[in-house]
């Protein structure tokens, strides 16, 4: 371990094998550091947090603190829970859960640029960027390979869906595979899609789904029941089983004249 004199770090806190900790950073009692990550400088871990290996936390970054809950109780039992090589940036925040037990989850392989915030009990999936500046409200859910843009603001109880593209003030969560703009849908995440590796029938096929949904002119019951007749594979069926799930908070609409080539 390569741990700086100048860091404070609580004896009951455990701390895995070549772990680096900067000057003047913080680590609570309830920290457990996996092996090789790298903690800079000013960082503050606090209360239950459990992170595994490999992962880049950088200057002035602040985990595990209470959630922005006025109704929060400080003797609630929670915590964050953060998988392996990710890389956090400067001055992120990241909260743990507001519900008794509960969690604040980020998962593998996640990128978060400076000043993102991860606010309680929301959950982040693998692969996932958060550019500078983004927010998320309370109870967000975040799927695999979504791009979030920065200085977006995401609402509590929103979800963001896999290999989506969504930036602005959203307030209604976002089907996978598309690209929003605060609250409208534009098109599909065309380069997000490429660079997944999907082929171009399996693109073929969301660029269907979304047509249906969106600009056949038929209302939402509508389509879902005709998605239903037709011949979707796995990737439209997930496109429509998201949007069946959507609660009161709804779905991103379409506006006519923002869709992309895609």
């Amino acid at each position: 371990m390569k741990i700086h004199p100048a860091a404070i770090i609580d004896p009951e806190a455990q701390i895995g094998a070549d772990v680096e900790v900067g000057p003047y950073s913080v680590i609570g009692a309830g920290a457990i550091i996996g092996e090789r990550c790298k903690i800079q400088s000013h960082v503050v871990i606090e209360g239950s947090v459990r992170m595994g290996v490999e992962n880049f936390v950088g200057p002035g970054t602040v985990i595990g603190t209470a959630p922005q809950d006025a109704a929060f109780r400080a003797e609630t039992s929670s915590g964050v829970e953060i998988g392996n090589r990710n890389v956090i940036r400067e001055h992120c925040t990241i909260h743990r859960a507001a519900t008794e037990g509960g969690v604040t989850v980020l998962g593998n392989d996640n990128f978060l640029l400076a000043g993102a915030h991860i606010g309680h009990d929301a959950r982040v999936g693998d692969n996932v960027t958060m550019a500078n500046d983004s927010l998320l409200g309370g109870h967000v859910r975040i799927g695999d390979g979504a791009f979030l843009g920065g200085g977006s603001m995401f609402h509590q109880h929103v979800r963001v869906g896999r290999l989506a593209l969504a930036q602005g003030r959203t307030t209604k969560s976002v089907p996978p595979f598309i690209s929003a703009v605060a609250n409208y849908a534009l098109g599909l995440n065309a380069v997000g899609l490429r660079r997944a590796g999907l082929s171009a029938a399996e693109r073929d096929e969301i660029k269907r789904a979304f047509k249906l949904l969106y600009r056949s002119g038929l209302n939402t019951s509508q389509a879902m029941e005709k998605a239903k007749a037709s011949d979707f594979g796995s990737l439209g069926r997930e496109f429509f089983d998201f949007v069946a799930a959507a609660d009161t908070r709804g779905f991103v609409a379409y506006r006519a004249g923002l869709e992309s080539d895609e």
